[in-house]
């Protein structure tokens, strides 16, 4: 019995997911991309399984089952080109609804004073206050990993650049994420998969390393955990409203502690396969 895999490790799917139907990588993305995935290529892949990319030869994969890190329309057509057959998937509506951090935010704030806003003005007058855990509010964009795309403003009156950044960012969007710049003492995560039917299988809490930058360094398991309760707690929390929203698949949770053993138990939702899975100890890519 054939049990290979074709694979497509789209890495760049945030990149996508904000920009819509019709998404191209640029060169320079994909030459950003082509280490990580080298690097998760050998925990996330099993022998004989094929990698695909743009690269791949046509029909190289033909009739195997397709699985891409985040089912979006580019990983679906690169899988199909190669000849596999894409496993079941939420649809790209779904898919960029639930990893929106509008949605995020739609299931309650876990850091004190963060708001998720729609108008700018409400935006400006934000950032114009000054937060009590920090000096610096942290802004974000709906859409958007690993730190990119986000930018630190002294508390404060926002300058002319800073303004338009926010404004252009609601306009593409329909809003950002606003909340305070806090020092991070440890970054941990937690993933689950998800069925159809709605059942949850929980990984272990792991512990995550990123650079000044907020880019994905390496993951490791974490024994033990004064907040595994919590962040537990937190992802059944997540599975039921994926799940209400139409959601299948991996997904995980990204925490943090702050100053005072403070717990922020939701930072980001992935609503797919994400850097640190293979350290879940839950099965990979099963099809």
């Amino acid at each position: 019995m054939d049990t290979r895999r074709a694979v497509c490790l789209n890495l760049d799917a945030d990149a996508e997911l904000a920009m819509g139907a019709g998404y191209t990588p640029t060169k320079r993305v994909l030459e950003a991309m082509r280490p990580h995935v080298q690097t998760l290529a050998s925990s996330f892949l099993r022998k004989g399984d094929v990698l695909v990319d743009e690269n791949s030869e046509a029909g190289i994969a033909r009739d195997l089952p397709g699985i891409a890190f985040c089912p979006t329309p580019r990983a679906i057509s690169l899988l199909t080109r190669a000849g596999a057959v894409p496993v079941d998937h939420p649809s790209f509506e779904i898919l960029r609804r639930v990893n929106s951090r509008a949605f995020c935010a739609s299931l309650g704030q876990t850091m004190p004073e963060a708001q998720f806003v729609t108008d700018a003005a409400v935006a400006v007058d934000l950032l114009s206050s000054s937060p009590a855990l920090s000096t610096t509010w942290r802004v974000k964009p709906a859409f958007g990993m690993a730190g990119r795309g986000q930018r630190l403003i002294t508390a404060g009156s926002p300058n002319a650049a800073e303004k338009t950044f926010v404004e252009a960012c609601i306009e593409r969007d329909g809003g950002v994420q606003i909340e305070p710049n806090v020092r991070i003492e440890i970054e941990l995560g937690l993933h689950g998969v998800l069925t159809q039917d709605g059942e949850l299988t929980m990984g272990r809490v792991v512990r995550q390393h990123s650079d000044v930058h907020g880019a994905w360094i390496s993951t490791e398991p974490l024994p033990q955990s004064d907040h595994e309760t919590a962040l537990r707690e937190e992802l059944t929390k997540i599975a039921t409203a994926l799940h209400a929203a139409g959601y299948f698949g991996p997904f995980g949770i990204d925490a943090f502690v702050y100053e005072g053993n403070r717990l922020q138990p939701r930072s980001e939702i992935n609503a797919r396969y994400s850097m640190g899975f293979p350290q879940s100890q839950l099965p990979i890519f099963s099809s």
